[in-house]
């Protein structure tokens, strides 16, 4: 699976485990069920993976991506969009809603 964050992202997510003092941790990325269109992108810190977890390396940045969601994630591109939100760019994503918070394959 391939997976890229940003040089900026990857700074962010670094920043954002600094700030709540999280010791060792992978960045989750998942797919969950929801917003307009159907599909969301989930982030989050987790102390390590799963048994069911794909392993990218990042930037320097861990991400841990479970099974169902590496089909949906790859190739995708995450920046950071603001000072508070990521902007995914997926090449599987057929469309999006207007805030880019939600998408369907």
């Amino acid at each position: 699976m391939q997976l890229t964050l940003t040089d900026r992202a990857a700074e962010a997510v670094r920043s954002r485990a600094r700030e709540a003092e999280v010791p060792d941790w992978l960045l989750r990325v998942a797919v969950v069920a929801g917003g307009c269109n159907g599909l969301t992108y989930d982030l989050y810190f987790v102390p390590e993976p799963s048994e069911q977890d794909e392993l990218v390396d990042c930037g320097g940045v861990r991400v841990a991506v479970d099974r169902s969601s590496a089909t949906m994630l790859d190739g995708t591109v995450i920046d950071l969009a603001d000072a508070r939100s990521f902007r995914f760019s997926n090449p599987r994503a057929r469309r999006g809603c207007s805030c880019g918070a939600s998408f369907e394959v």
